[in-house]
């Protein structure tokens, strides 16, 4: 396939992010090497007659206070790959589905959107020199709560393994297959302008706390009272009138 084909890297920090994308250029320092691992980065190399460009984004920390601004500098990777990545290669390691995780699924699925999903590959990296049948199907099972949000496009590539140049002429395969099945080929700025504008609306959209808790007494207040209007019917013998309701709440006066 001719053209350019533009790549951007997204995952946790410590899955083999980086050392995927530097293995793709033919470097797998390349990106490790990196001092400001908070910035995105971007190399280009002719492989094959065609020029790849790789971003590699800042890893997700599982507990990082300055979490806000690696998002917004991961979405500076749209920029970095205009006029837009043809693939997202969502890395996580070969291991069996955790909380961190799910919420690097949630921060994706939160600043990409919907649309992204139909660009993105899953890749699972990992060291293993030998990956027997009942731990790859064990290991699959468990994360198909996360390659069920990808339509099961995911694939296993070990990062350690000498024959890692086959491994990326099949990865490589895969992303120009499915590329090549799409009308608009790569994902848009305006398909992240898109995404960022309905994150706003559910915030936006969403109960506060203390009006959820409000809607929690109300709904409460309501029960009780239809509970204690039907208790009170039966205490003044079938009788449906105020005072039924007020006996069946157990506010009861003596004159």
């Amino acid at each position: 396939m001719s053209g350019e084909l533009r790549i951007v890297l997204y995952g946790q920090s410590g899955q083999g992010k980086s050392t995927l994308g530097g293995i793709i250029l033919g470097n797998r320092e390349i990106f490790t090497s990196n001092k400001d691992s908070k910035k995105c980065r971007k190399e280009r190399k002719t492989i094959t007659g065609r020029d790849v460009v790789v971003v590699d984004t800042p890893g997700l920390f599982k507990e990082a206070d300055d979490g806000e601004e690696v998002v917004e500098e991961i979405k500076r990777s749209i920029k970095h790959a205009e006029p837009g990545p043809h693939v997202f290669l969502f890395v996580e390691r070969f291991k069996e589905i955790s909380q961190e995780k799910l919420d690097a699924l949630k921060t994706f699925q939160d600043t990409f959107g919907k649309q992204a999903v139909d660009y993105t590959i899953v890749v699972f990296t990992t060291k293993r020199k030998e990956i027997d049948d009942a731990f790859m199907q064990e290991t699959l099972k468990s994360l198909r709560r996360l390659t069920d949000q990808f339509q099961q496009r995911y694939f296993v590539f070990n990062i350690r393994d000498e024959q890692q140049g086959s491994q990326l002429d099949e990865l490589l395969g895969i992303i120009n297959k499915m590329t090549g099945e799409k009308c608009q080929p790569f994902y848009t700025s305006k398909m992240l302008q898109e995404a960022e504008e309905a994150l706003k609306t559910r915030k936006e959209t969403k109960p506060k706390p203390e009006e959820e808790w409000r809607s929690f007494y109300d709904r409460c207040g309501l029960i009780g009272m239809a509970v204690g209007c039907a208790a009170g019917y039966f205490i003044c013998g079938g009788e449906l009138t105020i005072r039924t309701c007020v006996t069946g709440n157990v506010i009861i006066f003596a004159y």
